[in-house]
């Protein structure tokens, strides 16, 4: 007989995304950020590689984890698994967002936090292995969110405008009840641009020189981790900011040997010293 795995009276989250082993985004940035919140993770891998995509690392090698996603949510759900929080990253076929869907229905209960961080593209172009037909099941699963966190690119093939559109357009058109659009630049700056239960909002930092991996998942994990304290929206946004401001410049101070993704380990260190 099963012991009950619910009660414990500590929140949960689900993690869909994919891990990528070596080069801190995704699920390794996820699990120790949201721990750090009191928060117990359960990630679920949509894939795993060797490490992320970035050039500087050459080939990877990837798995996609598909027959295995849909046989660790079956054992889950005869276990009766309850989850406070379900937070969705990379996909890698139009399958695994359907099946995304189904873990909804399957899961999340009306009180349930759905943040969808639909990764689709950037730099003004989708990605090369994501198809129309990938956008339109994107678009779907953002539809049972409560909160999307779309880049500037994203958020113009989910609203179905020009990649140029101004972001109050964006934010406007983009049918979900809280849209957090990130990295959106603003001469020196860069920041966020959110629609929060109806009421607008910006927040910008200033830009540091570089290209810089991850910051993208260490936000939307911050976030949900000042979400599931229960902070409101805008105070969460406000606070998430703070946090990855604050980990690209620990990341900066560590140089260009660093250049693979954000040390937010020196913060959540700096933290828990205090």
């Amino acid at each position: 007989m099963n012991q009950s795995v619910n009660g414990s009276g500590m929140k949960r989250m689900a993690l869909l995304n994919d891990l990528s082993c070596f080069g801190k985004c995704s699920l390794s940035v996820a699990m120790p950020i949201l721990s750090s919140y009191g928060v117990e993770t359960v990630p679920l891998p949509t894939a795993i590689l060797s490490t992320h995509t970035a050039e500087g690392f050459g080939d990877y090698v990837m798995r996609d984890m598909t027959d295995e996603m849909e046989a660790f949510a079956a054992h889950w759900k005869k276990l009766g698994i309850r989850f406070d929080g379900v937070c969705t990253g990379f996909f890698g076929s139009v399958s695994q967002l359907t099946f995304a869907r189904q873990f909804l229905r399957d899961f999340a209960a009306p009180s349930t936090l759905v943040v969808v961080d639909p990764v689709l593209g950037d730099n003004g172009a989708l990605y090369g292995c994501f198809t129309e037909e990938f956008v339109t099941a994107m678009r779907a699963l953002c539809a049972d969110a409560q909160l999307i966190t779309p880049n500037r690119t994203e958020a113009a093939l989910l609203a179905g405008c020009r990649i140029d559109a101004p972001v109050e357009e964006l934010l406007e058109k983009l049918p979900v009840p809280n849209v957090i659009i990130t990295g959106v630049h603003r001469g020196e700056e860069i920041g966020y641009c959110a629609r929060l239960n109806g009421v607008w909002m910006e927040i910008f930092k200033p830009c540091l020189p570089g290209t810089l991996h991850g910051t993208g998942d260490v936000f939307v994990s911050a976030l949900c981790g000042e979400l599931m304290a229960g902070r409101a929206a805008a105070d969460a946004l406000s606070r998430a900011a703070d946090f990855c401001d604050r980990c690209v410049r620990k990341t900066a101070a560590r140089g260009e040997a660093h250049w693979y993704g954000l040390a937010f380990e020196d913060v959540l260190k700096e933290e828990r010293d205090l």
